[in-house]
């Protein structure tokens, strides 16, 4: 086979380690590799998006530390600057960049998606962020069209990119569906020890990732997948970390808010942080409410009048504390009698609260999911990968909402759908055999560290004493 990496940004770890490891498995396996990567001609990085010349020789130095660790050889080639990039046409709202496509490439969601994670801002001010919001676009054209070239002068069997949200790796993904070329994201697995291949389907395809979920459920051995499954749920609740950040391990264990009255009908809220989901395409359009602040409301205006006895409790998402946006100050400013309104850094602990209610409301959180674990009736507003596991309930208009939020709703018997959902986090990808992490964002691959040797040398460093320094540089993706 011929196989070809396109990394067109920042090598982060341990996502570039993950593509040596394909690279050096398809080696291994006596396949051609191709190595297509940017050497700082893209308008703009994800990763660098003040394009920082340290940083980008940084990425290079790293990657051609990388590259030599791998047996045989594998043909490292360059992203160039695009001959003939479309005009970008002003945009007069979010939606109109959310529509602009060129050919089969979603450019406007794929550069959206770029800059709401940079700013994190669901809404971003497209005036203010004007020329970061170019630079993104430019890049994702660049990145597209020079892979449409590629594949046609060198006709890659399959393709393998980081994740394929993001605009340059978006546009990767894209020109191999043009071009009828398998296309492979890889992303975190499991844990720490696991990396993911999702074939020909983003990370956040809410089709192909249930497509996976089940395959994984039925392919697993009965006698212990219920077990596995499980161990998801209680994992979270310990604040285990495996693959990602525990957002709830600096909350006190069992602390509920402030006057919370275990005798009264609680019902309790948690927001997402959407600025991962915003912009991945139509089947994310939450088509009950504009946005989760109108949607909440809304509900506590109707719950006011149809059930005033009812307290209502919203729980902003810890990974927005340090997140100021409008959308976020418009939340936290949400004035109802009924309403308690739990800031994104609170102690109050997300589990005891989702135990202590009668009624779980999310908008495609996994606490929706983690409320049908441990027997709490819950109820979805909004699409999600779950969403057709079975076990929350759907509301189809703000009407139903109200009406389950005033009915004596019930636990579901059948935990299947969850204990699928907890099953798939648990066993999701493939073990490294070249890496091992030593933690979210470091490790070694054959046993060594990979970074950048030319800039340690000038900065008098010995590898022994790289690991606080090399932090500074692929500490965060």
């Amino acid at each position: 086979m011929k196989i070809a990496i396109i990394s067109p940004y920042r090598t982060v770890a341990p996502h570039f380690e993950a593509e040596l490891e394909i690279a050096q498995q398809h080696l291994d396996q006596g396949d051609e590799v191709i190595f297509l990567s940017c050497h700082g001609q893209l308008s703009n990085c994800d990763f660098n998006v003040d394009r920082e010349q340290a940083t980008c020789s940084n990425c290079l130095g790293r990657r051609q530390h990388g590259l030599e660790l791998l047996n045989n050889h594998c043909k490292p080639l360059e992203i160039t600057a695009a001959e003939d990039v479309p005009q970008i046409p002003a945009f007069a709202s979010i939606e109109e960049l959310m529509q602009w496509q060129v050919e089969n490439f979603d450019v406007g969601y794929a550069a959206l998606s770029s800059l709401v994670s940079v700013v994190r801002d669901p809404e971003p001010d497209l005036q203010k962020h004007h020329e970061l919001l170019t630079r993104f676009i430019e890049s994702a054209l660049t990145t597209w069209q020079q892979t449409l070239q590629f594949i046609k002068e060198h006709q890659p069997d399959r393709v393998y990119v980081y994740n394929g949200r993001f605009a340059a790796m978006r546009a990767v993904f894209r020109a191999c569906q043009k071009l009828g070329v398998d296309c492979w994201m890889h992303e975190r697995g499991c844990d720490v020890d696991h990396y993911d291949l999702l074939e020909n389907h983003l990370p956040h395809d809410i089709e192909g990732i249930e497509s996976v979920i089940r395959k994984l459920w039925s392919a697993a051995d009965p006698e212990t997948r219920d077990a596995i499954g499980s161990g998801w749920f209680h994992d979270r609740v310990s604040r285990v970390e495996k693959s990602w950040h525990s957002f709830t391990k600096e909350q006190k264990e069992g602390l509920l808010p402030e006057g919370f009255d275990r005798t009264a009908r609680n019902v309790s809220i948690f927001c997402s942080s959407d600025d991962e989901f915003v912009a991945i395409g139509d089947k994310w359009k939450n088509e009950l409410y504009p946005n989760q602040v109108q949607a909440i409301a809304a509900i506590a205006d109707s719950m006011a009048q149809a059930a005033a006895e009812t307290k209502l409790y919203l729980r902003v998402h810890p990974n927005l504390k340090s997140v100021d946006n409008a959308r976020k100050r418009s939340m936290m400013s949400l004035n109802f009698p009924n309403l308690s309104v739990i800031a994104a850094d609170s102690t109050v602990d997300t589990y005891a609260l989702m135990k202590a209610s009668e009624v779980v409301v999310t908008f495609g959180s996994s606490v929706g999911m983690e409320a049908v674990f441990w027997d709490k009736p819950s109820v979805l507003l909004g699409p999600c990968l779950y969403q057709n596991l079975g076990g929350p309930t759907r509301s189809t208009s703000h009407q139903q909402t109200v009406e389950l939020l005033c009915s004596d709703l019930h636990a579901v018997a059948d935990k299947t759908g969850a204990l699928m959902y907890g099953h798939w986090f648990q066993t999701r990808g493939f073990r490294y055999q070249y890496f091992e992490a030593t933690n979210l964002f470091e490790g070694k691959f054959k046993g060594q560290v990979v970074y950048d040797r030319a800039a340690a040398r000038l900065a008098g460093k010995k590898p022994k004493r790289l690991r606080r320094w090399l932090k500074k540089w692929v500490g965060s993706t």
